[in-house]
């Protein structure tokens, strides 16, 4: 029988973490949206064959992105998520699920709206225009992981939404 190896993962995705801001010419007495990532997620130290979630109300390892659009605007929320982190002549699958991604006005994991990040979302910002977006994941090592840093890249689209 052989020990489990610990697998080295401190910086996975907050290495190459991307958020874009994206959207059309804004309309008059519209704000372009903008996007800061606060930090990426990170999984830490996993065990080869033993899967691990990090929710998105995690203050240390979820990812963190601020938000700013319209005045109470409505934010269309969009993700491309990666399937697998890449390592030392290795993958690592990964996992989202239907509440891995969280909504907040107030910048704060408390009272935040979970939600899909596979699928577009819709928030509402506060009065000043601002939200934050937290998002989670599932790292999934197989038993014969090979050790070291892997990495990923996550890409936020945030568009003002008019009604």
């Amino acid at each position: 029988m052989s020990a489990l190896r610990p697998v080295d993962m401190r910086t996975p995705l907050a290495a190459i973490l991307l958020a874009l801001a994206a959207c059309a010419y804004p309309l008059h007495g519209q704000r372009t949206p903008t996007v800061t990532s606060v930090r990426g997620l990170a999984f830490g130290t996993l065990l080869p064959g033993v899967p691990l979630v990090v929710p998105p109300a995690d203050a240390a390892r979820s990812a963190q992105f601020d938000i700013r659009v319209n005045n109470r605007g409505l934010a269309l929320i969009t993700f491309i998520l990666p399937p697998v982190m890449t390592g030392p002549a290795a993958t690592m699958p990964l996992s989202f699920g239907a509440t891995s991604a969280g909504f907040s006005d107030t910048g704060s994991t408390a009272g935040m709206t979970l939600f899909d990040p596979r699928a577009p979302f819709t928030g509402t910002a506060s009065t000043n225009g601002r939200a934050t977006i937290f998002l989670g994941g599932t790292a999934l090592p197989a038993g014969t992981q090979r050790a070291g840093s892997y990495t990923g890249t996550v890409t936020l689209t945030v568009a003002n939404v008019s009604i």
